[in-house]
């Protein structure tokens, strides 16, 4: 808190300052203007911004550096206040003063500046020397300025256009030591694109003009609210804060920068050099600016900002394919492939831990965690862009996006699988309970003509069992007539009496699904009675009421004891059946023999209660 009250007490004294100033040569503050009410908004601004940072980490010798800068923009912005109240040209000595502290306070800026970039993000070699270097030249340069030792054509404004060509040199010097570090990267190309939008924009309309004789382009005094640029940018930069998107947000930002100052100085250009008036001289610079700049910025954007990318179309193809891979191995890895095509980075590898299946961002922007998904476990990637760039809020919504995509083309696998294994499992028990009840049939069978026919009609049971042709089904009425000359005849060859009831409401019905199941459940009952039951006689009794179709199949055989007889295909194939059609099964069994009683929904779509 006593830093705060520090840079509070820093800001009311300077206003304090500037309204006695005013006060005591007969001023009014009545009589400011909008641009001096700008010029204290801007140097509080700054005062704010930077005290803030420096209060918050005081022991840091880069904030301490940004609160000079701060303190220096605070003077040079306040000391030019009194003049639009106050015409000081009969006081030489409070004229005096007033330059010495606007320019003294320019002065600090830039060598506050220039050592700020030697030091942050990274420490340069020999940055001691060449800090005290910089403060002995520019500051003794600026004090015989001051003094009056120095001619005018090489004033402040010439100072502080060197000192803004010594922070580019610092800025160009960290970016070199930063090709190992991608966050001290991204952190110092926003420092440096705030900069160069502040200061940059001041030099170029106010500094460089004045520096060789020429009208400034743009009032110093408008000029001063770029500054405000560099105070923001550095706050975010020099607190930490997550820079994600901002790096490419900087070069950008410069690039349109650039074309700015060079549609202006042209333009200055062909005024003052050439016999042009300001109309076509402007349209010449835009002309020229969009022939020759324009494309140059572009190719000079991909380069710098070169990011691989993938079109839509490609994404979902990617995805597609990795999702439908045969092998769990093979779509772990078609996945990491995705995401190195899509981010490069230096680092893939598996997280130890996740937090749920969210898409997070950690470390300031140096790593995208990923959930577990299609078959690949949770995964950490760093450094993207081999090294050269952070992740942000763009590529966390990326991420997200792709897991998305990922987790329902997964979903369609997976239902694809069960979908055939389903067809899988629906073949096996047709195969099991029709083909094979008909081949038991055919093998008992002591007429040759007839054990000839079981085998084609066998041939051509399996045939639709594949086409799977029994959905089409057939009436109940035909069915079970087919079924009854069919069982009689395969008891029959077994010497097995059977006995068989039909009591049909008119109107029950069973879709062809339920059709096929009841074929399949007699055959598999009776074959089950053919081959274990040693039984004499078999009953099959057929009940509708045009809501439920029961199906009774009971022997007089040995029987078993259901709790503790190990069931094979035959009783777990009549147990799927019944629950694929929403039916019934009971199953009871004893000395007396065995009766297995199956309900069908009658209609279609129905269920059994």
């Amino acid at each position: 808190m006593l830093r705060f009250a520090l840079v509070a007490a820093f800001g009311a004294g300077a206003l304090i300052a500037v309204y006695a100033v005013i006060r005591t040569h007969g001023g009014s503050i009545g009589g400011l203007t909008f641009i001096s009410y700008w010029q204290l908004v801007v140097g509080l601004g700054a005062l704010v911004i930077a005290g803030g940072v420096w209060a918050l980490r005081p022991g840091d010798l880069a904030t301490r550096l940004f609160f000079i800068s701060g303190l220096a923009t605070l003077t040079f912005t306040f000391a030019p206040v009194p003049f639009s109240v106050r015409d000081f040209d009969g006081n030489a000595e409070i004229l005096r003063i007033l330059n010495t502290i606007n320019g003294t306070g320019a002065t600090a800026f830039g060598i506050a500046m220039v050592a700020l970039f030697l030091i942050y993000p990274n420490r340069l070699p020999g940055w001691r020397w060449i800090g005290t270097a910089v403060l002995v030249v520019f500051g003794g340069w600026s004090a015989l300025i001051l003094t009056g030792h120095v001619p005018g054509t090489l004033g402040l404004h010439f100072v502080t256009l060197i000192e803004m060509f010594g922070i580019f040199a610092a800025l160009i010097a960290q970016y070199f030591a930063a090709s190992g570090d991608p966050k001290a990267r991204a952190i110092l190309i926003w420092l440096g694109g705030s900069v160069t939008l502040g200061a940059g924009a001041f030099i170029a309309l106010v500094a460089f003009p004045s520096a060789f004789a020429m009208t400034a382009l743009v009032d110093a005094r408008l000029a001063f609210g770029f500054f405000l640029i560099i105070y923001i940018g550095c706050a975010a930069g020099l607190g930490r804060y997550r820079l994600f998107e901002l790096g490419d947000w900087a070069f950008r930002a410069v690039f349109y920068f650039i074309a700015a100052i060079l549609l202006v100085a042209l333009d200055a250009v062909l005024i003052f050099f050439l016999p042009l008036e300001p109309g076509p001289a402007l349209g010449l610079s835009v002309l020229i600016i969009a022939l020759l700049y324009l494309p140059f910025r572009d190719s000079l954007s991909r380069l710098v900002l070169r990011r691989a990318s993938l079109a839509d179309k490609d994404v979902f193809r990617a995805v597609m394919d990795t999702a439908f891979e045969v092998s769990a191995e093979a779509r772990a890895r078609q996945w990491r492939d995705i995401l190195g095509r899509l981010f490069e980075p230096l680092e893939i590898e598996t997280a130890a831990t996740t937090d749920g299946q969210q898409v997070q961002i950690r470390d300031d922007g140096l790593e995208l965690r990923l959930p577990a998904i299609a078959d690949s476990p949770a995964l950490r990637l760093r450094y993207p862009w081999r090294g050269q760039g952070l992740f942000g809020p763009r590529h966390l919504r990326t991420a997200e996006e792709l897991c998305t995509l990922m987790r329902q083309a997964d979903a369609s696998r997976a239902a694809y699988d069960r979908g055939v294994a389903e067809e899988r499992s629906r073949i096996a028990r047709d195969m099991h309970d029709n083909i094979g009840a008909q081949l038991l049939g055919a093998l008992h069978s002591r007429e040759a003509d007839r054990k000839d026919t079981m085998i084609r009609e066998t041939l051509t049971d399996l045939r639709d069992i594949i086409n799977n042709a029994s959905s089409a089904g057939m009436a109940l009425v035909n069915l079970v007539a087919d079924l009854r000359a069919e069982t009689a005849e395969r008891l029959a060859a077994a010497d097995i009496a059977l006995d068989w009831t039909v009591d049909i409401a008119p109107g029950t019905d069973l879709s062809p699904v339920a059709l096929h199941a009841l074929r399949s459940v007699l055959r598999e009952c009776v074959s089950n009675a053919i081959r274990h039951a040693g039984a004499g006689q078999v009953g099959v009794r057929l009940e509708g009421d045009g809501t439920i179709l029961t199906l009774t199949v009971n022997d007089d055989g040995t029987g078993f004891d259901p709790d503790t007889v190990r069931r094979g295909n035959g009783l777990g194939n009549l147990e799927s059946r019944m629950a694929g059609v929403k039916g019934g099964l009971e199953l009871t069994s004893g000395e007396a023999g065995t009766t297995i009683t199956a309900r069908f929904p009658a209609g279609i779509g129905g269920e059994v209660s």
